[in-house]
């Protein structure tokens, strides 16, 4: 009897410290939000400026302080932000629009990886800049090596856009971005790149765009003429043992 009332005392704690926890984060959740909206429907540049920043700095040094956000299902700040997890849930890229740039828009963002247990970041202290931002995580395996495949967008200008997609691991309690698994007909490539106009694809629904598909373990890379038309034809990579193989256009 006594075995049982310790295992229903145990469990109570852990319950409600496992409440307490979420409730922390759904508040600050909330808290961000508001933040968000703040600066984003904000019309006048300076305080826009200034808002954006404090947001950046504050959202940055939240996830930094709280690790166990990884897992955290941001159902709020995801209708905003781009947050992107692997299926294992070891690897999440958070980006956001920071309201700054024109037609070529500016974006920050923080990286989440676990390795051998622990939570670890990457990010600028500094506001970021960078035309970018992650929309899917893709996880295949390599020589019983977990990579991910990060699908990232750049919006240069109103027409000019691309769509990437770049070979991510994690080794050595390193996120490493430089493995090069995508062999065609004469180099292997860590990253494809796809420059598009956004206007041949504008009447998709789908947003973000999505360009570049896995499917059945090949890599569908869209195939773009001079103009920046993007066309019905892939270039396809066939997932084996060892890299993503170019075996031809579909």
């Amino acid at each position: 009897m006594f075995k049982y009332i310790s295992f229903a005392i145990v469990f109570f704690i852990f319950s409600n410290l496992f409440r307490a926890q979420n409730t922390k984060l759904e508040n600050k959740e909330q808290y961000f939000l508001t933040q968000y909206k703040k600066y984003s429907e904000n019309e006048d540049y300076d305080s826009k400026s200034d808002e954006s920043l404090k947001f950046s700095g504050e959202f940055k040094k939240f996830i930094v302080e709280n690790p166990e956000t990884l897992t955290y299902d941001f159902k709020l700040l995801n209708k905003k932000l781009f947050i992107a997890t692997s299926a294992d849930k070891k690897l999440r890229f958070y980006g956001w629009d920071t309201e700054l740039g024109g037609t070529m828009k500016s974006f920050d963002q923080i990286i989440q990886y676990s390795s051998n247990g622990k939570t670890k970041t990457i990010f600028n202290k500094d506001q970021a800049d960078t035309a970018y931002f992650v929309s899917e995580i893709i996880k295949v395996s390599l020589n019983g090596q977990a990579y991910y495949l990060v699908i990232s967008n750049g919006i240069f200008s109103s027409k000019d856009q691309a769509q990437m997609v770049q070979a991510f691991t994690i080794s050595n309690n390193m996120l490493v971005d430089s493995e090069k698994i995508f062999k065609t007909k004469t180099t292997t490539l860590n990253k494809i790149q796809v420059n598009f106009d956004f206007f041949s694809v504008v009447d998709r629904p789908e947003r973000p765009l999505k360009l570049i598909k896995f499917e059945k373990n090949k890599l569908y890379i869209p195939i773009v003429d001079k103009e920046g038309k993007v066309s019905d034809k892939f270039l396809l990579y066939q997932l084996n043992n060892n890299y993503f193989q170019y075996i031809g256009i579909q």
